[in-house]
């Protein structure tokens, strides 16, 4: 499936809400950290303590932590509001400086707080908000000392001096971190963003690709697969479908791990039959602990007819030229051998002598015909222009076609109501019926004729499949069947299928046969919609 767009925006917003919670936890921990040194070094040492100065102690250490406690209710709306944000870092910076001045304990143990302190306002601010703290630090820190009970010596104060400079210093590292943080944030969002597009892109081309990709295990079972591979095999979820139950021979090809070549299979489904082209390659997925294969196919089925159709349209084109020099030069010497034939009739009084004659007169007539049969189907035709409706035009032919047949037929019949094209309707009924009129003949030798003919719209073109189980071809006559002169019955002339052939062609139609000796043959018409 597709990425969800914004998910890059959902990672980025995780991320931050992360660094506000981490930013809020140390700030609480900090406060805990002091209530945990002061607990541990009153068990440690049971002196006496001044009760009056840790009640100071615990009223500063509740107020640090009520403020920093609350607001994680309601975390993205606290750090939102940066003014109320830098108060409270300005607030820790008075807590921390009570703390020293109230009690009586090490400064240094509370020093750390400062540090802490200026060092998470440099995440959140950025350089000059780490320095702005650490200024408003110095300045506290400084007040608190001096007030405080501490003998104020040379070492007092170089002591103060150097804590003033450790905060600045920190200052400082906290700026170039949080500088550097950021600019490997952006970095890391800039390749997570550019992934991301490559993921999608990647994901795009695999959903969209007219080819079939998917992923099976050893035993034949998929695991994923594209609409590509749905479209091919005419199934709407493959997901744990037997690749091997739908392409036979595909398993020795697995389980040998011959993955250099590729292999055609022919695909059954419904009445109809695809040729296939298959390649298995191995797949290192670590989403599955099995052995998986990707498996590519190809649905080479209109590939196919379509290199047929341009082949048959070539030889028609030289079969067309050839016919109309031919038939111009043989049509001359035929009327003059008619004629002088005919003279010679006239004067011959042998009976034998007139009965040769007669044969010669018949076979030319055959021959004259044959090249008004070669002059038609070498004569351009005119451009369609006519709106023709073919669900009639097929019944009439169809109807037409039986009326000639003393077989029975039975009809399975499924066109769907009108779709005009553009043709010429006499032409198109002679196309028509001569296709009927060889299923029909194709099918005297079976016990029980069947003749499908079905109509669909599909990719703005209307198909028209009719299917018989006669008798079939084999696939050199397949190949020949629209070539002229080219006949298998015995008193054929050859030029009804290439004639047949030729409307066709000239209505901007195309036509498909499939056939298998013994079992039938499959002519799949289509043209285009007006």
């Amino acid at each position: 499936m597709l990425s969800n767009s914004t998910e890059p925006v959902l990672s980025e917003a995780s991320a931050a809400a992360k660094e506000r919670l981490f930013v809020q936890t140390i700030r609480v921990g900090a406060y805990l950290a002091c209530l945990f040194l002061v607990i541990l070094q009153f068990l440690l040492q049971r002196t006496f303590y001044d009760w009056s100065l840790l009640k100071s102690f615990y009223l500063v250490c509740a107020a640090g932590l009520a403020m920093h406690v609350i607001p994680l209710w309601a975390l993205d709306q606290f750090f939102a509001k940066k003014i109320v944000l830098g108060l409270s870092f300005a607030a820790d910076v008075i807590l921390v400086s009570l703390l020293l001045y109230t009690t009586e304990l090490n400064e240094s143990i509370f020093l750390f707080m400062y540090l802490v302190n200026i060092l998470l306002s440099g995440l959140v601010f950025g350089s000059h908000g780490s320095v702005a703290m650490a200024a408003l630090t110095s300045i506290a820190f400084t007040l608190a000392t001096m007030f405080g009970p501490e003998v104020k010596s040379m070492s007092f104060l170089f002591l103060v001096l150097l804590n003033n400079f450790s905060f600045f210093a920190v200052a400082w590292l906290s700026g170039y971190l949080a500088a550097q943080l950021s600019f490997f944030s952006q970095r890391l969002q800039a390749q997570n963003l550019s992934l991301t597009a490559i993921r999608r892109l990647n994901e795009m081309i695999i959903e969209t690709i007219p080819s079939g990709l998917l992923t099976i295990n050893s035993q034949g079972q998929v695991l994923q697969c594209n609409p590509g591979a749905s479209a091919v095999f005419a199934i709407d979820d493959l997901v744990k479908e037997n690749i091997f139950q739908l392409l036979p021979g595909l398993e020795a090809t697995v389980v040998a791990k011959s993955f250099a070549q590729k292999q055609d299979f022919q695909y059954h489904r419904n009445s109809d039959s695809s040729l296939l082209e298959v390649q298995v390659l191995p797949q290192l997925a670590e989403a599955f602990t099995d052995e998986t294969f990707l498996v590519i196919v190809e649905d080479l089925t209109q590939i196919k007819r379509f290199e047929f159709a341009v082949r048959q349209s070539e030889k028609m084109a030289a079969v067309g030229q050839l016919a109309a020099g031919i038939a111009h030069e043989i049509r001359n010497p035929l009327a003059g051998i008619s004629g002088s034939i005919e003279l010679l009739s006239q004067t011959s009084v042998d009976e034998d002598d007139k009965k040769l004659t007669k044969i010669i007169l018949k076979e030319i007539n055959r021959l004259n015909n044959l090249i008004s049969e070669f002059l038609e189907f070498a004569k351009p035709e005119k451009p369609p222009v006519d709106p023709v409706d073919l669900r009639p035009l097929v019944r009439e032919c169809l109807d037409a076609a039986l009326a000639q047949s003393k077989k029975s037929v039975e009809l399975q019949i499924d066109l769907q109501n009108g779709e005009p094209i553009r043709g010429h309707r006499d032409k198109l009924k002679q196309a028509f019926l001569n296709i009927f009129i060889n299923a029909i003949q194709a099918m005297e030798s079976v016990p029980a004729a069947q003749l499908l003919v079905r109509s669909e719209i599909k990719d703005n073109r209307v198909w028209i499949s009719i299917k018989d189980n006669g008798c079939g071809m084999k696939e050199e006559t397949r190949r020949r069947m629209f070539e002229a002169f080219h006949t298998t019955k015995p008193k054929g002339t050859g030029l009804g299928l290439a004639i047949t052939h030729k409307i066709l062609e000239s209505h901007g139609g195309q036509i498909f046969v499939s056939s298998e000796l013994g079992l039938g043959t499959e002519f799949v018409i289509s043209f285009p919609r007006i």
